[in-house]
């Protein structure tokens, strides 16, 4: 099984248990498929352009990402309706050795509909209420997920299999990344959104790599060409991220071949010099 760490959960102590554990390796940047493993309070901290882009990612085939504690109270992403809230009492399962193990170290709870759950993999607690959800959006997509089980408990020294079977439950839901999947990330045959080649075209007319900024040059500038909402720049620049067309320093070299290839290249002199002061 692939399993990532994400750079923060790789440098504490929980990531270490699993590097030494489950042989897992850290992951600096997003890897091109796997299972990757991130403390749920990190990613709620995160910005809404980062945490599009880990949505961005694990809709892909053959990509898993999964939340773990800690986690804060209360929602875990503005797309779903999960929200994170303190157990009143103690967990109980019958249900697979993970959260049979590990349920008397469970504080959190999962409230919400939205996604999916697997009794075979004892996802749900004896009162019916769940300790891990996931959302796979069609049968050609990755899995998010959410867990209050902390696999990172020493309870589970001796259960490193079971660990990984359990993981590997998961990452099976995701599906394979298939050869054409991988070479969407590099190719400049692409399928996006209208919206995304403008923003690609503002982005290198006007020198900008940013959600934030782009919002706000769009907004206080006077073109009338485009009105994007903020939503629609934020999943877009996780979109191009994902695919390899921008990075922090704008467009790379994909992107610019991408949007060269586009009939908005046309637009490209007249944006710079209507450039937002």
């Amino acid at each position: 099984m692939n399993l990532y760490l994400e750079s923060n959960l790789a440098n504490h102590r929980h990531g270490r248990f699993f590097i030494s554990q489950l042989n897992a390796q850290p992951a600096d940047e997003l890897p091109a498929n796997g299972l990757l493993l991130m403390h749920g309070q990190q990613f709620q901290e995160r910005s809404n352009t980062e945490q599009a882009t880990w949505w961005q990612w694990a809709c892909q085939p053959g990509c898993a990402l999964l939340l773990i504690p800690p986690f804060k109270s209360g929602e875990v992403f503005e797309r779903l309706d999960w929200q994170i809230a303190n157990r009143e009492d103690m967990a109980s399962s019958n249900d697979g050795v993970i959260p049979t193990t590990t349920s008397s170290e469970v504080t959190l709870s999962i409230a919400g509909k939205d996604g999916d759950f697997d009794l075979s993999f004892g996802h749900q607690w004896t009162d019916y209420s769940v300790n891990t959800r996931f959302i796979k959006q069609h049968n050609g997509t990755g899995v998010f997920a959410i867990t209050t089980l902390p696999l990172w408990s020493i309870s589970l020294l001796d259960h490193a299999d079971d660990t990984i079977a359990w993981l590997e439950g998961l990452l099976e839901l995701a599906g394979s990344a298939s050869e054409d999947g991988l070479k969407a990330s590099t190719s400049t045959d692409v399928t996006l959104e209208p919206t995304d080649y403008t923003l690609l075209l503002c982005m290198q007319a006007w020198g900008i790599n940013t959600a934030y900024q782009l919002s706000t040059d769009l907004a206080q500038g006077s073109l009338s060409l485009f009105s994007i909402p903020e939503s629609n720049i934020i999943e877009g620049i996780a979109r191009l991220k994902v695919l390899g067309l921008i990075d922090d320093a704008g467009l790379t070299d994909t992107g610019v071949i991408v949007l060269k290839e586009s009939p908005y290249e046309a637009y490209l002199e007249r944006l710079k010099e209507e450039a937002p002061l």
